[in-house]
């Protein structure tokens, strides 16, 4: 997966789950960060 494509996805699950508050965070995370919340986040869809 290219890093345009999962930060993109990435995006659109930080505005489904905006609940979380998650978003406020995000300019000052790391990419390894990024790609954890992710996996978090990817996770809580197949649920």
């Amino acid at each position: 997966m290219s890093d345009q494509t999962w930060l993109e996805r990435l995006e659109m699950l930080l505005v489904r789950y905006s609940h979380l508050e998650i978003n406020e965070d995000v300019a000052s995370l790391s990419l390894v960060e990024l790609w954890a919340i992710y996996l978090y986040l990817s996770r809580l869809v197949d649920e």
